[in-house]
């Protein structure tokens, strides 16, 4: 975490490199030069709640900026890194979700059969762990979260889930499903080890692999589906889920109601692009299978070689189209072998 402002030192730094004037001019000037610093100063901003700091800074930036610079300003705000309970280094964040449920949904998730269902989705790595806040949230009331309000939220998520839980409820953040059907919002505490200190650097092996980012694309959107499906399965009033990530991109997504249809569509065309860009010819075929509201696919080569399989949600009224797409794109479509 940075130091107080008044603390602030640049003596070591050559005239060239150092930044004066009132914290809001600091902010801006360690942002338009990428300065490691501005990560300090605006974690001290956050921390002790000095958002008329922030809002002057943003005025202070030529209009083209003011984007771009917010940006940075809300992710940041949804993060911090700390030594957890067991000595290990860690970033911890904010984590959001989206939920439409029906007119039957209770006042309360239950956030552990919600967790165990993004578990057990893979959409965990090792070292990763999801605790979710178990209130429904209201995505309006949502939106006037200034960055030092959401900086705020976490650290009582950190401190305590069931005083933040409390929290929300005093600050008239949570909803009453019970109100009707729609969009609610979730939220959580993802956490991941960071890696040593000594192996920061990163190696040679980590370069950009455009191949293997697209097969990770396309394995996180079906666990994105397997997700959905387990979390209506263990509580029906949620007819479909997703993790958005941050607040801006909750926001961003319910701003688009209603839910987009369509979306799954896209999913399962880019999972068949995934495969065929793994062989030389570009030729594949698909074998489906669909159940009430799940469609599995599976993949092959033209020699017969298994590429890859993935479930999608795909309701009644979706699946002529999905069949569509796959027609498109595939050499055949057939059933999938029984048993």
């Amino acid at each position: 975490m940075g130091r107080r402002d008044d603390d602030w030192d640049d003596s070591a730094k050559t005239p060239r490199e150092r930044f004066t004037g009132t914290p809001a001019d600091r902010l801006v000037r360690l942002w338009r030069a990428e300065d490691p610093r501005f990560d300090e100063l605006l974690d001290e901003l956050l921390d002790n709640g000095r958002q008329a700091v922030i809002d002057v800074a943003v005025q202070k930036l030529r209009d083209d900026e003011q984007m771009a610079f917010m940006d940075d300003v809300e992710s940041l705000s949804e993060m911090v890194d700390r030594v957890n309970d067991a000595g290990e280094r860690t970033s911890a964040s904010l984590y959001w979700f989206v939920a439409e449920v029906t007119d039957e949904a209770e006042s309360a998730p239950p956030v552990h059969l919600l967790e165990q269902a993004f578990a057990g989705a893979e959409l965990l790595a090792e070292g990763e762990t999801l605790r979710l806040l178990p209130v429904w949230l209201d995505p309006e009331p949502l939106s006037y979260l200034d960055p030092s309000d959401r900086r705020a939220l976490l650290r009582r998520i950190l401190a305590s889930l069931d005083d933040a839980a409390d929290h929300m409820e005093d600050q008239e953040l949570t909803a009453d499903p019970a109100d009707g059907a729609g969009l609610l919002a979730f939220v959580g505490l993802f956490e991941q080890r960071l890696p040593d200190r000594d192996g920061e650097e990163g190696t040679a092996e980590d370069a950009y692999d455009e191949e293997a980012e697209a097969a990770e694309d396309a394995r996180l959107l079906a666990a994105l589906d397997v997700f959905s499906a387990a979390v209506a399965e263990v509580y029906a009033p949620i007819s479909r889920c997703r993790p958005v990530g941050g607040l801006t991109d909750l926001l961003d997504f319910v701003a688009e109601e209603p839910w987009d249809d369509t979306a799954v569509l896209g999913d399962l065309g880019r999972f068949v692009d995934v495969a065929s860009a793994e062989v030389e010819d570009g030729v594949v075929d698909a074998a489906v299978s669909w159940t009430p509201g799940m469609l599995e696919v599976g993949l092959s080569a033209a020699d017969g070689r298994w590429l890859d399989s993935a479930t999608f949600a795909v309701e009644e009224e979706q699946l002529t189209p999905a069949m569509e797409v796959l027609k498109r794109r595939c050499r055949t479509v057939r059933p999938a072998a029984k048993g």
